[in-house]
């Protein structure tokens, strides 16, 4: 049995996809109206959080981010293999010693660190692993929406996107850093600029722009917003020998040679939607001993630890 804790929006789709996975699911919200949502979809839901992780074989942590820490901290305690969703915390400290404990016990941490998982993502890394555009020179990504748009329906301004210390643009993006850390290997912030349009009424940054240095000399550019119109989400790859580019959103790969010639276009199917069943088909790999998880627990401390310090550098509260 997976247990869920949390069943917000992204809970709900994990408790979805866990269920259409042939899988028993209970569900632990402090909403009865969340339970019941849950309960109608097919899972076994409870108002009793420690009696969810102690039914459950695997846990999925969808609460607030200030809470994953101490979430992750009694999965592990008590064994328990965990999907956490992003960030893995808002705060570092204390976490390198709960994987290590993970480790020991054998104990699987994945990070829902979803676009790893995205087709065109995938292809691009297996063209940079092979050495396809030479050596990397330059990279910028570019993840930018409508916050209203992107959750119709709801109070923008009173979920987590709108708390200054754990939500804002930075944190919602942490796709994004990892995105260029999975591609490029492991960053440092070297400027990070944030900012408020005032578009939207949010007290968090609703923009800021971030400079990452690369192992080889490498830099990438990266934007993030929560105020563009149209949408956009689309990483560029500049090499000695090719370019990459990929629409997130389309689902496309443009791989060009040294010359301009066109090496590779390729349009993957699906939608975000397959990525994220995806992730919990890889999940359940990895509680397996089938598969590593895309992202580990480590891996998201190094990409969370690049964050907080981006953050340290725009100004913003920790």
């Amino acid at each position: 049995m997976i247990a869920v804790l949390g069943l917000g929006s992204i809970g709900m789709r994990h408790t979805g996809n866990a269920l259409a996975l042939g899988k028993a699911v209970i569900g632990f919200d402090p909403s009865p109206e969340r339970r019941h949502l849950a309960q109608a979809a097919g899972a076994t839901v409870t108002d009793d959080r420690k009696a969810a992780l102690e039914r459950a074989q695997a846990v999925v942590v969808a609460t607030p981010s200030a809470t994953h820490f101490d979430d992750l901290a009694d999965c592990i305690a008590l064994g328990r293999h965990v999907l956490v969703e992003k960030p893995l915390t808002h705060r570092s400290d204390g976490l390198e010693g709960l994987l290590r404990q993970a480790a020991d016990t054998r104990t699987t941490v994945m990070v829902a660190m979803m676009l790893r998982l995205h087709p065109a993502v995938m292809r691009a890394h297996a063209i940079l692993t092979k050495g396809g555009i030479g050596h990397v020179l330059w990279a910028r990504f570019l993840a930018a929406l409508y916050l209203p748009d992107w959750r119709p329906g709801q109070d923008w301004t009173q979920g987590y996107a709108n708390d200054p210390r754990t939500g804002g643009a930075l944190f919602d993006y942490i796709h994004e850093i990892d995105l260029a850390t999975h591609l490029l290997g492991p960053a440092r912030p070297l400027a990070c600029v944030a900012g408020h349009s005032g578009s939207i009424g949010l007290q968090a940054e609703d923009m800021a722009d971030l400079i990452l240095a690369h192992p080889g000399n490498v830099n990438s550019v990266l934007h993030v917003d929560y105020v563009t119109r149209p949408r956009q989400r689309f990483a560029e790859i500049a090499g000695t020998k090719g370019f990459l580019r990929l629409n997130l959103d389309r689902r496309s790969l443009h791989w060009h040679d040294g010359t301009g010639t066109l090496v590779e276009e390729t349009d993957f199917p699906g939608t975000y939607s397959d990525d994220y069943v995806a992730e919990m088909v890889a999940f359940l790999a990895a509680i397996d001993g089938d598969a590593p998880p895309p992202c580990d627990g480590f891996q998201a401390l190094d990409v969370l630890e690049c964050l907080i310090s981006a953050r340290t550098l725009a100004g913003l509260p920790s």
